[in-house]
């Protein structure tokens, strides 16, 4: 034991002794925020190989980077959240509890209850006054959540610009720290002190933007982005932010401003992180005025105008933008540059009543299209309830399978009429009204009705006319004399003596020929004659027949005029209108009859499909509806479909005249004929995209001012279903954001637990080291007594 033990010992005490000030300041700063644990590292010195001591090295901070970086990620997240939960919140307060009775859904339910009230006293002064106001409170709810919608994307922006100018304290704050870390360094100094504030610093950039970060081998600490651009090394990239005021047609990058690393205006090499997943709560406020309050104002946007459109489709344009007009169903059009977006961007703040509506709210119940009602009708009401709050537009007669469907062009496809091309007959059944077969002859009839009814010999009056004729078909007239006293027996009874000299005259064959007659004898007895032309029953030239005679036969000198087939159209609550077929009816004058009826419209397609329904046009109708189609009792047999290039080849036999012009039919394996409505719903479409084909009764892509805007709205039908599904949304919405909030939140409590207990300062811990040290310290002291006692021992022998 010599020097070098001296010289070991009083190191081990001075190393001992800085150790306990280390200690004593760990315990001295256990409540300090963002102090980390201190470690004095110390290592052996050794000199030719032989240990001489040992020698302290720098104090360093005793901290695990990694759960420090991790921290920093969980604290993004967590603001990300929070600011979210703070704005979706003051929606979700704007929409009130449902019981509450405030939303939009909610009013749009008022508004179907004040026109159902109106329905039953559509002339009533007070009821149409509570229409009107109902309609204002409904358009003032709507604008008031538009408003809100723009003033919070305001509020983000506003916010965003203050976070911004945080976030370039900060990051001046951190290259400053940085500078001085890399100056200790070099300097052989501790930077535990320095690197705690830089912690603090990047702890609270955290909260306003999520970075990435990773040390250099000379202290300093690199801040990026999360896609790598740099921030902070030893000098700070500044955030550049110039917002504008935002309208609901604003949005980024054309008229919403974006956030770049530098600045754009003093050249290249500023980078534009606007919409590059920010985070933090610069991140939160970004998404909120570019993706959710513009979402959320395409729903809303969606939501007025498909309500100011279904009530102008019923005829009814109760709401309007300030010139009076509701905007066009036009679908967005993404092949344009740049896109063409729908024109009812911003609708949801401009929608109002119709101030024709106001001027004369006796339009309530008339409509506003000029559509022709009968005094103190309810159709307009009626259509408005039923359809403009329901999910279908118009109710149409047609077919929807062209397989199955008729191409009724008679004259331009098969060159003939409607009536033989479609095997419908006109009909006419003259019948006498006696027995006749109680009379074994024609002559029994004559002897029984005496000279008093027929006359006798030369005055016999006993002959008329049987006359098959109609001017629609342009042929005949076919007459027929009956001479009774010429009728020749037949052995069976009268009524066959008459039928057999009827068929016998050479001019029943061109009746049958034309008008398809014939002749009977009916299950009472009584003479039955049809044909598809007028029967008429005329005196003869020659010994005419009495009246008394005539009526002894159970005859009278009348025309029975055929009736031609036909089918009722009824327009909603208006009477049915008959549409007659008759014999000379082609497709030309059918559609002519079809347009003529009030309040219908009908066309032939390409194919010569018939489609028929409520309105004035097929392009462009003022009012929607629904119609209803009865076919009178007429059926095809027949049927000479030529020249068909779509559809049906054929018809059967047995269809109902409504079918055989839709061809809205089957027939079963045993052969029966089972007719169904062509009346189908035709519900509300818009076309998604232009070009497209695709068609929704709401739109939920492509809209907004960019034409990229996705609802996240689907399978809505109806306008109060759709209300409600908004107002879904944005509690899911705000849901989904205080979950997150929680789940990031647990998992940043977690993570700076961990981190606190791995890098903050623990009493017992720091206690226990000081013991230890204490008692290292006591050791090298006493090893110093031992020398000094030897050196004195040696001094003395000297």
């Amino acid at each position: 034991m010599g020097i070098s033990s001296l010289s070991a010992a009083l190191s081990g005490v001075q190393i001992n002794q800085a150790q306990i000030d280390v200690i004593s300041n760990n315990i001295a700063n256990v409540g300090t925020e963002g102090f980390s644990r201190r470690i004095l590292p110390q290592s052996t010195q050794a000199i030719g190989g032989v240990s001489i001591g040992v020698v302290g090295e720098t104090i360093v901070r005793n901290v695990d980077l990694t759960l420090e970086r991790d921290l920093f990620t969980q604290i993004s997240a967590t603001s990300f959240y929070d600011v979210q939960s703070t704005f979706l919140g003051r929606v979700d307060q704007f929409h009130g509890a449902p019981d509450a009775g405030v939303s939009i859904a909610a009013e749009i339910g008022r508004l179907q209850d004040s026109f159902s009230a109106l329905a039953n006293s559509p002339t009533d002064q007070f009821l149409t006054s509570e229409v009107i106001d109902q309609a204002r409170d409904t358009t003032e709810r709507i604008n008031d959540l538009a408003d809100l919608y723009t003033t919070l994307r305001n509020d983000a922006q506003a916010e965003a610009a203050v976070t911004v100018q945080a976030i370039n304290d900060l990051l001046v704050q951190i290259a400053e720290l940085n500078s001085q870390i890399r100056f200790s360094t070099i300097s052989g100094n501790t930077t535990a002190e320095i690197e705690d504030s830089r912690s603090q610093a990047i702890n609270e950039l955290s909260e306003l933007i999520e970075i990435s970060s990773f040390p250099r081998g000379d202290g300093a600490l690199v801040v990026q982005t999360l896609e790598g651009i740099e921030l902070a090394s030893e000098t700070a990239q500044q955030l550049t932010f110039r917002p504008v005021p935002l309208s609901p047609s604003s949005f980024f990058p054309d008229s919403a401003s974006g956030i770049f690393v530098g600045d754009p205006q003093e050249g290249r090499g500023a980078f534009d992180i606007t919409d590059r997943n920010i985070g933090g709560q610069l991140g939160a406020l970004i998404t909120l005025r570019d993706e959710t309050f513009p979402q959320q104002t395409a729903q809303l946007d969606e939501l007025a105008h498909k309500l100011a459109l279904r009530f102008e489709a019923q005829g009814l344009r109760l709401f309007t933008d300030q010139s009076g007009i509701v905007p066009a169903d036009i679908p967005p059009d993404l092949t344009t540059d740049p896109p063409t977006t729908v024109p009812y961007v911003g609708f949801s703040s401009l929608i109002q009543i119709n101030s024709r509506v106001l001027d004369d709210p006796s339009l309530v119940q008339a409509g506003t299209s000029g559509e022709i009602l009968q005094s103190g009708a309810n159709d307009v009401i009626r259509r408005v309830i039923e359809f403009a709050f329901g999910s279908v537009d118009f109710q149409q007669a047609a077919n929807t399978d062209p397989a199955t469907s008729v191409d009724i062009r008679a004259a331009a496809t098969g060159g003939t009429t409607l009536q033989d091309y479609l095997g419908l007959r006109s009909n006419n059944t003259l019948s006498t009204g006696l027995a006749l077969t109680n009379f074994p002859s024609v002559a029994d009839i004559i002897s029984a009705g005496g000279v008093d009814t027929f006359g006798t010999g030369a005055t016999q009056t006993d002959t008329f006319i049987l006359r098959f004729d109609d001017p629609d078909f342009g042929a005949g007239p076919y007459d027929i004399e009956i001479d009774l006293s010429a009728v020749a027996p037949s052995g069976v009874n009268a009524a066959q003596d008459l039928v057999n000299h009827i068929t016998a005259d050479p001019d029943f064959a061109g009746a049958v020929a034309d008008f398809g007659a014939s002749v009977s004898v009916g299950l009472n007895g009584q003479l039955e004659i049809s044909s598809s032309s007028n029967i008429e029953i005329a005196p003869s030239s020659t010994q005419p027949i009495s009246e008394q005679g005539l009526a002894f036969l159970g005859f009278e000198f009348a025309t029975a005029i055929a009736e031609d087939p036909y089918f009722e159209v009824q327009v909603g609550n208006n009477d049915p209108v008959r549409i007659t077929i008759n014999p000379a009816t082609t497709e030309v004058e059918l559609l002519a009859d079809l347009n003529a009826v009030n309040g219908l419209v009908a066309q032939i397609d390409a194919d010569g499909f018939l489609q028929i329904r409520p309105g004035n046009s097929f392009t462009d109708p003022d009012f929607g509806g629904d119609i209803n189609i009865i076919g009178g009792p007429f059926t095809t047999s027949g049927a000479s479909l030529t020249g068909t290039a779509a559809g049906r080849t054929s018809i059967d036999d047995g269809v109902n005249i409504a079918q055989a012009l839709f061809g809205t039919y089957t027939v079963t394996g045993t052969g029966i004929v089972e007719g169904f409505s062509p009346v189908t719903n035709v519900e509300y479409q818009s076309e998604t995209q232009a070009g497209s084909g695709v068609f929704v009764p709401f739109r939920q892509e492509f809209l907004g001012p960019s034409a990229s805007i996705n609802t996240e709205i689907v399978g809505a039908q109806t306008l109060e279903d759709l209300s409600q599904r908004i107002i879904s949304n944005v509690s899911q919405e705000l849901s989904l954001a205080n979950q997150r909030g929680e789940d990031e939140e647990s998992l940043r409590s977690l993570i700076q637990q961990q981190l606190l207990n791995e890098s903050g300062v623990n009493i017992d811990v720091e206690l226990g080291n000081l013991i230890v040290v204490q008692n290292a310290f006591a050791a090298s002291a006493r090893v110093i007594t031992v020398v000094d006692e030897i050196f004195q021992e040696l001094l003395n022998i000297v």
